[in-house]
């Protein structure tokens, strides 16, 4: 027998009141609820479905941000940034290293050098290119992330449930906070021993393309040596290889030589197939050739040769070991220490200043990302309905005038007309301040 179907009232009838959707009680679903509504998103229900591997592989970070970010609002706000983060990362990697480094290094592949080595090359640059790419990426995130919101009328609908726009605001700028301690960990940690193994390998196919066999590349490369005295070079040494010290074998220089100067000009010069750190400041030249320039015989130098000669230089096997790494293959301590030992030995000043402004850099590049978090942000909140490639353009241009009022700046300190403080944290104090006054004129 079928059942006929039970009759409903008419709502506003007397007989059965209409069923009342109730608000929820946290301010966050509502708020969400009410933009996803103005934006047109309808969600159905949600139906629960077995546990993926990408379920397990996010199951930590998700936790970690339930953690971290409590309120829905904020992790959905944090997940619109996370997208175009990685694709602004992606996009900066391919223009500022793909373009420019990727044909060099087919160059060399095509010329015989090993398809791993070359990968392995790319990839290294990559990384060292990484600690530049996350304030630009950072930049991205915020204009499009935010103009998708602006634009869509989530942030209306926001403030309409009672969310100002400082509280999205406040997550771009815990994002750059978080990515800058991540860009300080990345220069102290990640890119000495990665610019190490660059320059390393780097020398390695290049000799590999001349068909010299593949040695260690400390027995192909000069190590230079400069000690001064009163800011002029009183002595050099110019060695094949450095072997450093492993107990009880003492440190080595390989196919060495010596050349002590008087006044600028060249009075001594001893070479020596090895010379050994003996103590104190000396080096001991074993089957050492002795030239002197004043003695000669008939306007030829006289050689004379010694079974060992004790040596004067100021320099320890640490100091000699650390003068063969450029500024980004040191970590921010060690170049303090170099830069101290430098101005001991009265070294020129520009060589210093030039030395102290990269130290900056190591901190001042990474809370860029910080900075830029704040300008980016505010600016796509303003920006209303734009597309993405007006956000690319836009980050575009203030990244190149970033850097190249950092350039700048960075001309100024090592001339020594501004200090190097200034010229490294110079660009962020004036984006800081820009970036204040936007999220401000936007809260209003």
């Amino acid at each position: 027998m079928r059942v006929p179907p039970r009759a409903t009232a008419p709502v506003g009838s007397d007989d059965e009141a209409p069923e009342v959707l109730q608000a929820p009680d946290d301010p966050d679903l509502e708020a969400l609820a009410v933009a996803h509504a103005a934006a047109g998103v309808s969600r159905p229900p949600a139906v629960r479905r077995p546990w993926g591997i990408m379920d397990i592989v996010w199951f930590l970070p998700r936790l970690v941000l339930r953690i971290l970010f409590p309120k829905l609002l904020d992790r959905y706000v944090l997940g619109e940034l996370l997208g175009p983060l990685l694709f602004g990362w992606s996009l900066f990697l391919v223009l500022f290293v793909f373009s420019v480094d990727l044909f060099r290094l087919a160059q060399l592949a095509a010329r015989g050098a090993r398809l791993p080595s070359v990968a392995e090359l790319l990839w290294l640059k990559v990384i060292l290119a990484s600690v530049y790419c996350i304030p630009m990426a950072v930049l991205l995130a915020g204009l499009l992330a935010f103009g998708r919101l602006s634009g869509d009328s989530e942030l209306i609908a926001m403030q309409a449930a009672g969310v100002p726009n400082l509280r999205p605001v406040r997550n771009a700028f815990l994002l750059g906070l978080a990515l800058s301690l991540v860009g300080v960990v990345l220069n102290e940690r990640v890119i000495p021993p990665a610019g190490r193994r660059f320059h390393f390998l780097e020398d390695q196919v290049k000799l590999e393309l001349r068909g010299q066999v593949l040695e260690e590349v400390t027995d192909r490369k000069a190590f230079v040596i400069q000690d001064f005295e009163g800011g002029r070079l009183a002595r050099l040494i110019v060695a094949r290889k450095y072997d450093p010290e492993q107990p009880p074998y003492p440190a080595t220089l390989r196919d060495v030589t010596y050349v002590q100067y008087d006044q600028g000009v060249w009075n001594t010069i001893v070479s020596a197939p090895r010379a050994e750190w003996s103590s104190g400041s000396k080096w001991r030249f074993v089957d050492a050739e002795v030239q002197v320039r004043r003695a000669q015989v008939r306007g030829q130098r006289v050689a004379t040769r010694s079974p060992q000669l004790f040596v004067r230089l100021r320099k320890t096997p640490a100091q000699v070991r650390r003068e063969q790494k450029d500024a980004d293959q040191m970590t921010y301590a060690e170049l303090g220490v170099y830069i101290q030992e430098l101005k001991q030995q009265n070294v020129r000043s520009r060589t210093v200043r030039e030395l102290e402004v990269e130290k900056e850099r190591k901190l001042a590049v990474p809370f860029a990302a910080l900075v830029l978090a704040l300008i980016g942000a505010p600016l796509g909140i303003r920006r209303q309905r734009s597309t993405a490639g007006v956000g690319i353009g836009l980050s575009l241009l203030i990244i190149i005038l970033y850097y190249v009022g950092m350039s700048f700046l960075g001309v100024l300190g090592e001339n020594g007309q501004i200090g190097a403080l200034e010229a490294a944290w110079g660009c962020n104090a004036v984006g800081l301040l820009v970036g204040l006054c936007l999220t401000w004129r936007s809260a209003v």
